[in-house]
């Protein structure tokens, strides 16, 4: 440019076009290598688009040759065809991205379904009721559609459920299921959404506020949406069948004989809280104990790069020892989420270090007695955790309720029957006030501990009166 506009050059053009040349160079290796985008799927989109142009393109310059054979040019005839062909593929080929931008614009009707399609998606994982159902799902079809009304249809074998929004007349739902002409009915659109063997379901849409029937686009959006629906109502139908099935169970308690029937559960219900716990301690070990850590590390730099006066070497010092504090307690707490130690050292050396460590933070004093009591190491790791997570549970109610100067802990074989023992001194309580066990209230406490006794087949004994503490006893067989 120089050359051309002044006569002289200021760089050599020389190296000015090898530098030039780098880029188209570079970009075509990152289009090669996949690195910008897949060069593969776009030059099969754009073969097609010139093998679909091919066909109108050729028919339209054999017209042009008909029609003007006298002036026929063959530069021309090429011309009108590669230009022909060139127009109509970059057209076929960024029709799609021109649709996609401007769907709103274009496709109002289209973009309204797919952008209800998608919330409605995110909000099926959340459906637990036939309550819900209508709430989250029911209400958005018909408002997306515009008809007058909806319901879902559950056809059992010797029973109807209908699920109903707006002006629906539920008795002639429940006679148009009945019916054999229930998919072509006029005034009805109804579309099978799954078939169980417990049950059929149907989604059935009255005509549109307009007195219309849904269009074609309009029905391949709802045969998408019963593919969705299909999987939340056969997570509904599961659901409602376990909390029937809990509730059944939950009034056969009070017979430990037929208790022993949800020991399935027992176990389901222990195995999601353990791999919970892990959960959540790997998650502090692996963000907040390592923030932590370096923390206490950019501290301890700090003091060696920066003179402080003794004040505030003092102040950064008690600050250091509070984050190592802090990671303390975080340790023990992920001790205590996942005792790994049990597969490492046995039952007994884990208790013990962990009440060696409680004895720090709690206000009574704690002692720990083992008798001949090894014989529990031969158990699976499933039962030591059990076993760990009763004493655990007796610690916490001590340190929140017994008001104890003195806890005993104690593992025993006695008549080849492994027992383990609480005991303490603290202010106790009346039995006659405790509360029954009930299952509806498993959680962390007094009433999932007996669960886990029960669950390792074992016998769970108390001895409690105002003012003269507490003694729990489990037996297991070992």
């Amino acid at each position: 440019m120089p050359k051309l506009l002044e006569g002289s050059q200021i760089v050599n053009s020389g190296y000015t076009s090898l530098f030039i040349l780098f880029f188209p160079i570079s970009f075509a290796y990152l289009i090669i290598s996949d690195q910008l985008y897949d060069i593969g799927n776009v030059f099969r989109r754009f073969l097609f688009s010139i093998a679909v142009a091919f066909v109108p393109c050729s028919l339209f310059t054999g017209l042009y040759a008909v029609m003007f054979l006298d002036d026929l040019d063959v530069r021309h005839l090429l011309f009108i065809f590669g230009a022909s062909v060139a127009l109509v593929a970059f057209v076929l080929y960024s029709a799609e991205y021109l649709m996609t931008r401007m769907e709103r614009i274009v496709f109002p009707r289209k973009y309204a379904l797919h952008s209800a399609l998608k919330n409605m998606a995110k909000r099926m994982g959340t459906i637990s009721s036939l309550t819900e159902l209508k709430d989250v799902l029911l209400k958005d079809i018909v408002d997306t559609l515009e008809v007058t009304g909806g319901a879902i249809v559950f056809k059992y074998s010797d029973s109807i459920e209908i699920v109903s929004e707006g002006a629906v007349d539920d008795e002639e739902i429940r006679q148009l299921v009945q019916s054999s002409d229930m998919i072509n009915h006029p005034s009805y659109t109804s579309l099978e959404i799954s078939r169980h063997e417990d049950y059929v379901s149907y989604l059935i849409l009255t005509r549109k506020k307009t007195n219309m029937m849904l269009v074609k686009e309009e029905m391949q959006w709802l045969h998408l949406i019963t593919t969705y629906l299909a999987v939340s109502l056969e997570n509904l139908h599961l659901i409602r069948k376990l909390t029937l099935r809990l509730q059944h169970l939950a009034s056969q308690l009070p017979n430990e004989q037929e208790a022993q029937d949800i020991q399935w559960f027992r176990k389901l219900m222990f195995e999601l809280q353990e791999s919970e716990r892990i959960r959540i301690a790997s998650d502090l070990h692996d963000t907040t104990m390592q923030d932590l850590f370096f923390l206490k590390r950019r501290f301890a730099a700090l003091l060696k790069k920066v003179t402080l006066n003794p004040d505030e070497q003092t102040h950064v010092n008690n600050i250091i020892n509070f984050v190592e504090l802090i990671n303390s307690n975080l340790r023990q707490s992920c001790f205590e989420l996942n005792p790994f130690m049990l597969g490492e050292v046995g039952l007994i050396a884990t208790v013990r270090k962990w009440l060696d460590e409680e004895s720090y933070h709690c206000p009574f004093e704690i002692e720990f007695i083992v008798d001949d009591a090894f014989v529990i190491e031969r158990e699976d790791i499933s039962t030591k955790k059990h076993i760990f997570r009763i004493v655990q549970e007796w610690m916490n109610n001590a340190k929140k309720h017994s008001q104890a100067s003195r806890v005993t802990i104690k593992m025993m074989l006695e008549d080849r029957v492994f027992c383990l023992i609480y005991e303490d001194d603290g202010i106790g309580f009346d039995l006659q006030d405790t509360v029954p066990l009930d299952i509806t209230r498993s959680q962390i406490g007094m009433e999932q501990l007996k669960g886990r006794v029960h669950y390792l087949n074992g016998i769970w004994e108390m001895e409690a009166a105002k003012g003269h503490g507490v003694k729990y006893r489990v037996t297991l067989p070992v």
